[in-house]
This record gives C-alpha cells, structure tokens and sequence, in this order.
C-alpha cells in the first residue's frame, strides 16, 4: 500500500503490521507512536508506545522530537485510517524512518487479548487533593523553562518534555509520579515516555496545569524578579 504525502506525492510504502508483528517490531526496538486520543491512551494502549495525539495541535512537532532518532515508526490509531493519517504527516515533516501500522487499530490488538498499558489521570485539584493526603507525591513538571521560572507547585522537578531521555535521578521510578503541564498535552506525551523509560505508576495530569493550580489558591513558587538596572 502507497500512502501519500500532504502534496499529494507518493510518500512511501506503509505496512500494514498484526498484532504479533508489531508486538515482535517492538522487542527489536521499533518506536510505537498512539495516534488516538490522550484519554483513549490513559485507557489502553499497546505497552511501550508513545502518546502523541494526531487529533491535537501540535502533532507534528512532537512527532518530529519523538521520530526523529527511530529507526522504525510503528503508528497505532483508532482504525487502519488514523495510521495513514499520520504516516502522512510524518512524511510532510522530513521523517525519514520505515513507516508501518498497526492493522485494525488498537481493536485488534485488544481482541487478541494481548497485555494493555493503562496511565491514571488526574485534573489539577484531584492532584492538589492527593498531594494533601501523600505529601511526599512526586510531581514532574514538563513545561518549558520560562514558564517553571513564572510559577512552579513547590517540590516538583522540572524536565521539559522534549528533554526527556531519561527518567530523573531525582525521581524515584518505584513510586506514582504526577506529569503536569499547562493544558495537559504535552504532560500526555511526556508520561507516556516516563511509562515507557521504566516508572510503574504513572499519573497524567489532565484539563489544565499550573496555571489551573494556581488560580485555584493553591501555593505556587516563582523566581524573584530582577531588579531594574540603573544608570551609572
């Protein structure tokens, strides 16, 4: 099968993959991207794939971050549709990888009644009420530096979620970590990874962040600012 590319052109060929193919792709180091929603991910998701919701904007930035060193891309959807989609768009963006997907969707492979991977979920005040309960819950923050300088939950690491290649020595990955951002995107991404690197209980901070913290009441620390310079 010919998939094509956002101008029209061939892109390349895409594989059609079953669910043992893919399982066996994924052993030998094949990179699983879920395609779907974040919330049909947190839900089941074929284990050591990556989140990374074509249905969101954004799509082919973090695909282009996650993609760019694979050696193989394996696209999981909702149907053998969503996959071409986003081979598609990987095309579009200069990805370069073999192209396969899952056949049938994620239905075949839960059909099958293979292993699923499954990420809890949180908003910002659930999170809020369960750090009240378990002070000493671990909360990564995935946001970008200048927004963790603006406001930050007091205690959380920050690793921003395209820097992510390895679970933090100051996380302890036998505990639950909470992954928030500011809207609950890029935290799908980045619990996925931390999924994937090796944590057991993973909680993805879902309809909003920071910011929703904040303004809930909730304490919050920033950078002082700097003081204005003078002239001599």
């Amino acid at each position: 099968e010919l998939n094509r590319g956002a101008e029209g052109g061939v892109a390349r060929t895409l594989e059609p993959l079953s669910p043992r193919q893919v399982a066996e792709r994924s052993a030998a180091g094949a990179l699983l991207v879920d395609v779907r929603t974040h919330e049909q991910f947190d839900d089941a998701h074929v284990p050591d794939s990556i989140c990374v919701s074509a249905l969101h904007a954004g799509f082919g930035t973090k695909l282009a971050w996650v993609g760019a060193q694979a050696g193989e891309l394996i696209f999981v959807g909702r149907d053998d549709e969503d996959a071409r989609v986003a081979a598609s768009l990987a095309a579009a963006i200069g990805i370069a990888a073999p192209t396969s997907y899952l056949s049938g969707g994620m239905t075949s492979w839960r059909m099958e009644r293979r292993e699923i991977g499954r990420i809890g979920r949180l908003d910002p005040e659930g999170l809020y009420e369960r750090r009240e309960r378990e002070p000493d819950l671990q909360i990564l923050d995935v946001r970008e530096d200048s927004e963790w300088r603006a406001q930050r939950i007091p205690g959380a690491v920050h690793v921003p979620y395209h820097d992510i290649e390895e679970i933090s020595p100051r996380l302890d990955r036998s505990r639950p970590i909470a992954v928030i951002c500011e809207s609950g995107q890029r935290s799908a991404v980045a619990a996925s990874i931390v999924q994937r690197l090796g944590a057991r209980d993973v909680i993805h901070v879902v309809d909003g962040g920071v910011g929703t913290w904040a303004r809930a009441g909730h304490p919050v620390e920033r950078d002082a600012l700097s003081a204005p310079s003078r002239a001599a």
